[in-house]
């Protein structure tokens, strides 16, 4: 009921899910650690984050396992980045959710084009979900390049008044 190419590239994305929390976890332990910035750390940790394993688990119920497909889960590298700055880690967590983005709408065209219509509905569904993280994470660089690094303390003092995420 699902191509195999749909499958191979649905295991690739669940796989990434877990690869992206696994940097994310490390980037707010060193926005709370480094910089202490913990109200940045806590709403990324919690909103961020811990999204990527539950879309892996939304990814995996809905597009295989619903069609009596078991999940395969691949190997994931440890998480030992370290950054300089604030604005890096926005920088480079705005990129990371940007090249995720691409990923999950080529996952979307490869279930389309295998005529796997109905994984591509619910990965359609997944991927407009997805996309306010991606609008979160263009504001929140916005927003690091307006305040400037000497500021961070007050931009983690005001992330709750342009936190946009439930």
């Amino acid at each position: 009921m699902v191509s195999e190419t749909t499958q191979k590239t649905l295991f690739d994305i669940i796989k990434q899910c877990f690869i992206e929390n696994r940097i994310i976890d490390r980037m707010v332990s060193v926005i709370g650690v480094k910089f202490a910035c913990n109200q940045t750390s806590n709403l990324i940790h919690h909103h961020i984050a811990h999204y990527f394993p539950n879309l892996s688990d939304r990814i995996g119920e809905l597009c295989l396992e619903r069609y009596n497909i078991s999940v395969v889960y691949g190997e994931t590298p440890s998480a030992y980045e370290d950054y300089n700055s604030l604005t890096q880690i926005i920088e480079t967590l705005e990129k990371r959710v940007k090249d995720f983005q691409t990923m999950f709408m080529g996952l979307c065209k490869i279930a389309y084009e295998n005529n796997d219509i109905n994984v591509y509905a619910d990965l359609m569904d997944l991927l407009r979900q997805y996309n306010f993280i991606v609008e979160q994470v263009i504001l929140l660089n916005d927003k690091i390049h307006n305040y400037k690094e000497n500021n961070i303390m007050s931009f983690d003092h005001d992330i709750k008044d342009f936190w946009i995420l439930n």
